[in-house]
């Protein structure tokens, strides 16, 4: 069965870069693309892709708006940012946006391939210089609060965790795929997939990114 990506870019080099990548595994289809926030709009959903590489700064608007679009119209679909944008901001904008990954054009081939299989097997590829960002943020976050008050979120968060979803909750945290964590438990990868759901569901995000932030927040994990 193909993966098929759809790309939302402008840039017709990066575009080029893209294509000739996917060319590399033949079990990858690129069934469109977009040059313009417009055209996504109107196009992107449609296609109905598992994966879409998003560009943040398209001419007629940023690339979160069509995060969020798809994150809602789409939701089973990984969506993959590809852009320059590196600070902290953008970051985590695309992520409150819907992105489950974010890498930093001017990787190479490999880099953007392993990018994609990493988000296809439930993983999280962020570009490594962009993952310190994020971390030393979520430690900012919790290393403000002070341990009462991050208890107390956590008692008044109304979430309940099975000791199995905890154990799925930790596993994620530490950037574990969903293989990966089904090896370590000795379950299924279905049933890694069921309670992965369960904790978005419960959590009420969208993406395994979110769903760390959230539960480190709350003081969950």
């Amino acid at each position: 069965m193909h993966t098929t990506i759809y790309l939302i870019e402008d840039d017709t080099t990066v575009r080029d870069f893209v294509v000739s990548t996917l060319l590399a595994r033949p079990d990858w289809k690129l069934v469109g693309y977009s040059g313009s926030l417009a055209h996504a709009q109107a196009h992107a959903a449609d296609a109905a892709a598992n994966v879409y590489l998003v560009d943040l700064g398209l001419p007629d608007g940023r690339g979160e708006d069509i995060l969020k679009s798809l994150s809602k119209s789409n939701p089973g679909c990984e969506l993959l940012v590809f852009t320059v944008f590196g600070d902290e901001t953008r970051l985590i904008g695309a992520i409150e946006a819907g992105a489950t990954g974010y890498v930093l054009k001017g990787c190479t081939p490999e880099e953007l391939v392993s990018a994609i299989e990493q988000i296809q097997e439930g993983g999280a590829p962020i570009s490594s210089l962009l993952a310190r960002l994020l971390l030393k943020r979520l430690r900012s976050v919790q290393d403000s609060m002070p341990p009462v008050m991050a208890n107390a979120l956590a008692a008044d968060s109304g979430v309940i965790l099975s000791e199995r979803e905890t154990d799925v909750l930790k596993l994620v945290a530490q950037g574990y795929v969903n293989k990966e964590i089904a090896r370590k438990l000795d379950i299924s990868g279905h049933t890694v997939g069921s309670h992965i759901k369960n904790l978005y569901r419960k959590l009420a995000v969208h993406t395994r990114v979110q769903v760390v932030r959230i539960a480190q927040e709350r003081g969950l994990v």
